[in-house]
């Protein structure tokens, strides 16, 4: 499964990136150096701050240059604890609800959605090659809540609409039109010709009953 980076986390390690940076010379000795726990105390204030997210939102567009600048500033066991710290607030209970509050901004959402759009395909299309994947898949659709579901959803009036609009959009198709041309044309070329055993049953029937006529012929002759 390919992975990919989410554009808050870039945000998030660019703004730290740039404090630490800022900060006293982290590519000195090791006594200054900073420890995990400053850094992650570091990560929390800006995960709180209002500077932070506003530039989540402007994040989405970003390429993470300047990210990528302040990192080389870094010594290896900086970037080290500062990758680190921000993997364990944004896996942390507590940042959910700030994400959350995050994701119901409709401006972020969509950008985020485009963002990571062709890494979900891509993702999607990898699981549908894998047997396993294809197998629970089967199983999740047999089960009786999501039938349930889905019927449920077959009955809405706004599926309904999708349909229709499907099949009429469909019907307009040039090819469309031209296989189903072909399908009546071959319906129809099977009702006019009679198949083998029905010419059979016929010619049988019409033998039985000259037969029959014969039989009545002689019968009268006697």
């Amino acid at each position: 499964m390919r992975r990919y980076r989410l554009p808050a986390l870039g945000a998030v390690i660019g703004l730290t990136f740039t404090l630490v940076s800022c900060g006293p010379e982290s590519s000195g000795s090791g006594d200054n150096q900073m420890s995990y726990k400053e850094v992650k105390s570091m990560v929390i204030d800006i995960l709180g701050s209002q500077e932070a997210q506003q530039a989540l939102e402007k994040a989405q567009s970003a390429q993470y240059g300047e990210s990528t600048l302040h990192m080389k500033g870094l010594t290896v066991q900086d970037q080290e604890q500062v990758r680190i710290a921000v993997k364990d607030i944004l896996t942390s209970p507590d940042y959910s609800k700030v994400l959350e509050t995050i994701m119901k901004n409709p401006k972020f959402a969509g950008e985020f959605a485009k963002a990571v759009s062709s890494d979900n395909k891509q993702i999607h299309k990898d699981l549908m090659k894998d047997p396993t994947y294809q197998s629970e898949l089967v199983s999740t659709f047999k089960t009786p809540e999501m039938q349930r579901i889905l019927f449920d959803a077959m009955k809405s009036t706004e599926y309904r609409k999708q349909i229709q609009a499907s099949v009429s959009e469909s019907i307009q198709n040039p090819l469309f039109k031209l296989e189903i041309m072909k399908l009546l044309q071959t319906v129809v070329k099977e009702e006019l010709t009679p198949t083998a055993k029905e010419s059979g049953k016929k010619e049988g029937g019409q033998e039985g009953e000259g037969g029959k006529s014969n039989d009545s012929g002689g019968s009268s002759g006697g």
